[in-house]
C-alpha cells in the first residue's frame, strides 16, 4: 500500500499575480511514491514556481496570490514537510567556502538534528555517498569539473534523507554529452537510492529513452496533464505557446516611492540594532556549523588584510595629525615650548575617544561593509538562502547572528588596534618635529588627560567600547539588510553592495555625532 500511496497531491491549485495573470488555474497532480516524473513547459511557464511549492520553500517569489491545496506526505503545513523534499536548484547553490565533504556533511548533519540522527555520523555518511557518486573526497569545489560539481548537490540533498527528490533544470545550458550524463546520475540515483524523483524541464528528449512518466505544464490553460512522447513532441512542433507570465517582480520606475524605499529599508535595518544584541542566540543550530561561519566572518570583518589596513590607516592618521598640527603653529619659537604639554595631551585625549573611533568607523563601513553584503549577495544570487531554507534551517541563524557577532567584537578589536598604530605613529612625527624630546616626555604628555594612577584602563574606555560595538553591530544590520535582498543578476549584487557603504557610512556618522553630544 505504501508503495502506490500519493506522496505528493495537488487539489485545485491556482496561482494568479496580482496584476491578475494566472500561472495556474484549478491544477492537479497525483505523485505515487516511487515514481521518476518529468515534468515539461516552456520557459515561463510556472514549472520553478510548483517545484517550490513542493519544497515547501518559504521564501515565496513576490507578487503571488494562491489558493487551492498541496499536500505532502500527507501533511499540507509546509513547516511540516520540509525536510522530506529535497531541492537540488538549476545553479546547484553550493557553498563555495565549504569542501565537497563539509557541503553535504552541511545537510547530514542537519537531518541528524531534525531526526534524532546521530550527528557523528554525517562526515563518515558525506564520504560514503560522495564515493558512491564518484566524486573526489578530498577536494575543494574549485577543483571539481561542472559534472562533479553536480553529483556534490546529489550526494548532499541525499544527505537529507528525504524520500521526494526535485531536481531544477538539471540539463539547461549543457552539451548533448553532459545532458545525457546528468540524465544517467538523475536515473542511477532513482534506482540506487528508491527515491521519489520528479524533475521540471523544457529539456525533455535526453530523459525518454528512460521511459519516465511524462507531465505537461501548458500555459494556455494553466493544468498539468500526463502526456506520451508523441503527444509531447506535437505540442512542442507547434506554433510556441505563449507562456504565461513568470512571477518576478518588475523593476519600480524612478520617482518618490522608490527613494521612499531606499530611505525607509535602510531606515528599518537601523532599528535591528534594537534586538541584535540577542540575535545571536536566536536559533542556535549546529554547534559546529554556528562556530564555523562565525570565524569565516571573523576572519573576513578583522583579520588578513582588514588587520593591515587598520594598522596603516591608524599609522597615518597619528602622523599626519602630529606633523601637520607642529609645523603648523602660529609663532612656534615662541608658543611650542609652553604649550607642548597640553597639546599634546589634548591630541592623545581626543583621538583616543574620537577621532580614531570614528576613522574605523567609517573605514569598517566600507571595507567590511562592502564585503559583507557582497558576500550575502552573492548567497542570494546562488541561492544558498534557499537551499538552507530547503534544509530547514533559517539563513539568520548562520549569516546574520554571525556577522553580528564578529562586527560586535571585531570593530572593537580593530579600534584598538588602530590607536595604538597611531600613538607609535604620533611618537616617531613629535620626535622628528622637536628632536631635544624624548620618548618618556611624549608618553608622560600624550597620556595625561586619559590616564591616572587611579584608572587601570584610560579615560572614556567604556564610552569608547560601546561605540565601536555598536557601530559594528549597525553595519552588521545594514549589510545583511541590503545585502540579503532578492538578486537577479551580478548588476543587482554590485548596486546593493554600493547602497550599503553609502548607508553604513552614513549611519556610522550619525551615530558617532550622536554618541558625542550624548559623551561630552
Amino acid at each position: 500500500m505504501n508503495a502506490v500511496a500519493d506522496v505528493v497531491r495537488m487539489d485545485g491549485l491556482t496561482v494568479t499575480l496580482s496584476d491578475g495573470c494566472s500561472l495556474f488555474q484549478e491544477a492537479e497532480l497525483r505523485v505515487k511514491g516511487g515514481e521518476f516524473i518529468v515534468l515539461v513547459g516552456p520557459s515561463g511557464s510556472g514549472k520553478t514556481t510548483l517545484l517550490r511549492m513542493i519544497a515547501g520553500m518559504t521564501v515565496p517569489l513576490a507578487g503571488l496570490n494562491v489558493s487551492g491545496r498541496v499536500r505532502v506526505m500527507e501533511e499540507s503545513d509546509p513547516r511540516r514537510f520540509r525536510g522530506r523534499v529535497g531541492l537540488v536548484f538549476q545553479d546547484l547553490a553550493l557553498f563555495d567556502e565549504l569542501s565537497a565533504v563539509d557541503n553535504v556533511r552541511f545537510a547530514a548533519d542537519h537531518r541528524a538534528a531534525a531526526r534524532g540522527f546521530s550527528a557523528g555520523s554525517g562526515e563518515k555518511q558525506a564520504k560514503q555517498l560522495l564515493q558512491r557518486l564518484q566524486v573526489p573526497v578530498r577536494s575543494s569545489l574549485s577543483q571539481l569539473s561542472g559534472g562533479e560539481r553536480q553529483r556534490v548537490a546529489v550526494a548532499r540533498t541525499l544527505a537529507m534523507d528525504a524520500p521526494i527528490l526535485l531536481f531544477d533544470e538539471p540539463t539547461t545550458g549543457l552539451d548533448a554529452a553532459r545532458s545525457r550524463d546528468v540524465v544517467r546520475l538523475l536515473v542511477d540515483t532513482h534506482k540506487q537510492f528508491q527515491k521519489t524523483v520528479i524533475v521540471v524541464t523544457h529539456d525533455y528528449e535526453p530523459f525518454l529513452p528512460f521511459g519516465p512518466r511524462l507531465i505537461l505544464l501548458d500555459p494556455k490553460i494553466g493544468r498539468l496533464k500526463d502526456v506520451d512522447e508523441v503527444d509531447l513532441r506535437d505540442y512542442f512542433e507547434q506554433e510556441a505557446p505563449a507562456a504565461a507570465p513568470t512571477a518576478t517582480a518588475s523593476k519600480p520606475r524612478f520617482g518618490w516611492k522608490s527613494v521612499k524605499r531606499y530611505v525607509e529599508r535602510p531606515g528599518q535595518a537601523v532599528m535591528c540594532l534594537l534586538f541584535a544584541f540577542v540575535a545571536p542566540w536566536l536559533g542556535w543550530g549546529r554547534p559546529r556549523w554556528k562556530t564555523r561561519y562565525l570565524w569565516y566572518y571573523l576572519r573576513m570583518v578583522s583579520l588578513g588584510s582588514t588587520f593591515i589596513y587598520v594598522i596603516i590607516a591608524g599609522a597615518m592618521l597619528g602622523f599626519v595629525f602630529v606633523t601637520f598640527s607642529f609645523e603648523n603653529i602660529p609663532h612656534a619659537q615662541i608658543t611650542l615650548p609652553l604649550l607642548t604639554e597640553e597639546f599634546l595631551a589634548a591630541t592623545g585625549y581626543s583621538m583616543y575617544r574620537v577621532v580614531v573611533p570614528l576613522l574605523i568607523a567609517v573605514l569598517m563601513a566600507g571595507k567590511c561593509g562592502a564585503s559583507a553584503a557582497a558576500d550575502l549577495g552573492a548567497r542570494r544570487l546562488t541561492h544558498q538562502f534557499e537551499a538552507l531554507d530547503n534544509f530547514g534551517v533559517r539563513p539568520e541563524t548562520y549569516f546574520y547572528g554571525n556577522l553580528v557577532l564578529a562586527m560586535g567584537v571585531g570593530v572593537p578589536l580593530l579600534t584598538a588596534i588602530g590607536f595604538l598604530s597611531s600613538c607609535y605613529a604620533a611618537m616617531i612625527a613629535y620626535l622628528m618635529t622637536s628632536p631635544d624630546t624624548t620618548v618618556a616626555m611624549f608618553r608622560q604628555n600624550f597620556f595625561a588627560r586619559m590616564w591616572t594612577d587611579a584608572n587601570f584602563f584610560p579615560k572614556g574606555t567604556a564610552w569608547v567600547l560601546v561605540k565601536a560595538a555598536t557601530t559594528g553591530i549597525l553595519i552588521a544590520g545594514l549589510s545583511y539588510d541590503i545585502g540579503s535582498r532578492p538578486k537577479s543578476s551580478s548588476v543587482d549584487v554590485s548596486r546593493d553592495v554600493g547602497r550599503t557603504i553609502f548607508w553604513a557610512s552614513l549611519a556610522v556618522l550619525m551615530l558617532h555625532a550622536l554618541y558625542s553630544f550624548v559623551e561630552f
